[in-house]
């Protein structure tokens, strides 16, 4: 994605706290200096004064709607980065939110169980959040007869002071009392931290990393096509000439026939491993 591009670099002389608004640089401020922006970690910083002297930056901190947080000496100073680890976790949360819509198919299975009375016609589906898709409900009969209950629906939206979750599993036949097991489709989790795992934290599949990769940098390239098409940001007179208008578009294309086909291929693996069953 940097094609190349060095980004300017430096590190911090002294730990930060979150609230520091005084920044000491290991090495001279080269770049550095008043209206310029720099990253640590996830968090921007805006430069108001610059002192080449004293390596001495006074900044306001959590910039542009990062969140500001301490860093430890020797932390690298990223100036100007062409992608803000900020805005990657937020293009991550983007590709997990579309990959989980009806368009492209693909979901997490939650499994719950729920102990039913054998009167109530609808049950509060605990610890739910949203569900798109109720996959089946199965009644522990026996230890080894677990029969599918087909007259089960879903219902969501429902008032929370009636069911805690707002959505219930409603029985439009009698079903004898025990333990129902529910099975139904939820999207993805997001990732809260750049630490968060893929799979641990956000109920990816393993098999999808990299779908979420070719979607990030589809959505940190896309804008990249508009900026170039600005006449006050081409620096450099050739560029025009040299790379035509539409270069970044054509050169993500196959990026993005690859993530489709790995949309379709794990999306038809989740169809023939969860195929949806009609009720009767």
């Amino acid at each position: 994605m940097l094609a190349g591009v060095v980004e300017e670099r430096n590190k911090l002389a002294a730990s930060l706290t979150s609230g520091d608004t005084s920044v000491v640089t290991s090495y001279d401020l080269g770049g550095l200096r008043a209206g310029s922006v720099f990253e640590i970690g996830a968090e921007l910083f805006y430069v108001w004064e610059a002192n080449p002297a004293s390596k001495t930056l006074t900044v306001e901190r959590g910039y542009a709607g990062t969140t500001a947080a301490s860093h430890t000496s020797g932390a690298i100073v990223t100036l100007s980065p062409r992608f803000p680890r900020a805005q990657m976790l937020d293009a991550v949360n983007a590709d997990l939110d579309d990959l989980s819509s009806t368009a492209n198919g693909l979901f997490r299975v939650v499994t719950v169980d729920l102990t039913y009375n054998g009167s109530d016609r609808q049950i509060n589906i605990t610890s739910s959040g949203t569900i798109l898709e109720l996959l089946d409900v199965r009644l522990r009969y026996q230890a080894d007869d677990h029969p599918v209950i087909h007259t089960a629906r879903l219902q969501t939206g429902l008032p929370t002071s009636d069911f805690a979750s707002g959505n219930t599993l409603v029985l439009d036949e009698p079903v004898m009392a025990g333990t129902l097991r529910v099975r139904y489709k939820a999207p993805f989790v997001r990732a809260t931290t750049e630490a968060s795992d893929l799979t641990t934290n956000c109920f990816l599949p393993a098999t999808c990393d990299d779908i979420v990769e070719m979607g990030v940098v589809l959505r940190m390239m896309a804008g990249r096509e508009i900026k170039r098409n600005f006449t006050e940001a081409q620096g450099d007179t050739r560029r025009p000439d040299e790379v035509q208008a539409g270069a970044i578009a054509n050169s993500i294309a196959n990026i993005q026939r690859l993530r489709r086909e790995r949309v379709i291929a794990e999306a038809g693996r989740l169809k023939a491993q969860y195929p949806i069953k009609f009720r009767k």
